[in-house]
């Protein structure tokens, strides 16, 4: 039996980027770029009005007041997307709709709202300064720039800053395929109506969300028979993909077949056993460039163990650098007891009160009462030689949801 932090340093030592693919970028949102991207444009393209005016000469309405206003014949009327072909001449404006083209002619817009204006003469009835409301060619992008550099997480707006300049695809890399397997004849499917000795198979939706939240592929193999043919044939099938997920059947009843399975197929076993509560029987393997991790039967060993293992790896897969769920300093709104030998993981609710966040349990621990885990803001870290932390005490939370008032 290892202790957390090297299971998870083993883990981090045997896992690798995947190679690179591109991809449209309409589908790129959660990959990690590849590539240096640069611009051959300025962005925009062209000087732009920033808003609904008159692009005027800042010069005529020098002398302008209430009770005398600058005049301004309104020589045209120009839409985004049109060009207009004449100049501005002292004593003219043209109406400018936001993103159209500067006039020729013209330093300033003046917004709509700032006039009073008919079909022919807009009014103005203070001075307005040069270079207002004007969006300037390249202000957002200067022409022949590195827009974005290798490793940033691709996010909605990349993707547009992407399309606005110009491109389809985008190099990035890929994301892992990962095969989630349940184990257990005690399993019935859902829909299905339990009867004595039976349960729903919970864990292989959580983890398979699990999969999903933190950005790779997931593929639900379903649900293996507690026989060795039966385990032997679904574990063949889950192989096709990088990283396999099993949960049951790792722990020492005759009938846990995974972990021998495993072996017998040509995995290396990295570890067995790791010194934390819930999820001891977790197992780490390799087969050639295929992690494998066997989880826990148990649903919250299964969250708590795809959390601080499966996930960090996923991650660095895909080729981030922040693997690990953010960690604060909070304060025990209670007592946390539990017993000294093995590091404790607990669902845990957290409120913040004059800076400082405050954590209670959420509702009832055990590693077979998933609904601990259900809507909790994190996973309290409890030291392995801890016995006893008292209310007011310092507690380790990693988050996993921030709280509403975050």
């Amino acid at each position: 039996m290892i202790e957390p932090e090297a299971a998870l340093e083993i883990i981090l030592k045997s896992t690798s980027r995947l190679d690179a693919v591109d991809i449209d970028i309409v589908s790129s949102v959660g990959y990690i770029l590849d590539e240096e991207v640069m611009s051959i444009d300025e962005i925009p393209p062209f000087d732009n009005s920033a808003m609904d005016g008159f692009a005027i000469r800042a010069a005529d309405t020098d002398s302008a007041t209430k009770d005398s206003p600058a005049r301004l014949k309104i020589i045209d009327d120009q839409p985004a997307g049109r060009v207009s072909e004449k100049t501005v001449l002292p004593g003219t404006a043209i109406k400018v709709m936001t993103g159209a083209p500067i006039p020729a002619g013209t330093d300033s817009v003046i917004p709509i709202e700032l006039t009073t204006y008919d079909d022919v003469v807009v009014n103005i009835t203070e001075p307005f300064a040069t270079g207002k409301n004007i969006r300037l060619a390249g202000e957002d992008i200067p022409k022949n720039s590195i827009v974005m550099r290798p490793g940033r997480l691709l996010q909605p707006v990349e993707v547009g800053v992407l399309a606005s300049i110009g491109r389809t695809k985008v190099r990035v890399v890929r994301k892992p395929k990962v095969s989630i397997l349940g184990t257990g004849d005690e399993l019935i499917p859902l829909g299905a109506p339990l009867v004595p000795g039976k349960i729903r198979d919970s864990n292989s939706f959580v983890l398979l969300n699990q999969v999903l939240n933190a950005g790779a592929e997931a593929h639900r193999i379903g649900v293996a028979k507690d026989t060795l043919e039966d385990v032997q044939a679904k574990l063949s099938a889950a192989m096709v993909n990088d990283v396999v997920v099993t949960t049951g059947g790792v722990s020492v009843g005759e009938r846990d077949f995974v972990k021998d399975v495993l072996l017998e197929m040509g995995a290396e076993q990295k570890f067995w056993k790791v010194a934390q509560k819930p999820g001891k029987p977790v197992a780490f393997l390799t087969l050639g460039e295929k992690l494998i991790f066997a989880l826990p039967g148990n649903p919250v060993a299964a969250v708590v163990c795809f959390e601080e293992y499966v996930r960090p790896a996923l991650l660095k897969m895909m080729g981030q650098t922040k693997l690990h769920r953010p960690l604060v300093n909070a304060i025990a709104a209670e007592d946390f007891k539990k017993k000294a030998g093995r590091k404790h993981h607990l669902g845990v609710m957290l409120e913040q009160k004059d800076g400082h966040y405050f954590v209670k349990l959420n509702g009832r621990q055990g590693s077979g009462i998933l609904t601990s885990m259900a809507g909790a803001d994190g996973i309290a870290l409890l030291p392995k030689e801890a016995t006893l932390i008292k209310a007011g005490e310092k507690v380790k939370v990693q988050l996993i949801n921030l709280p509403e008032d975050h």
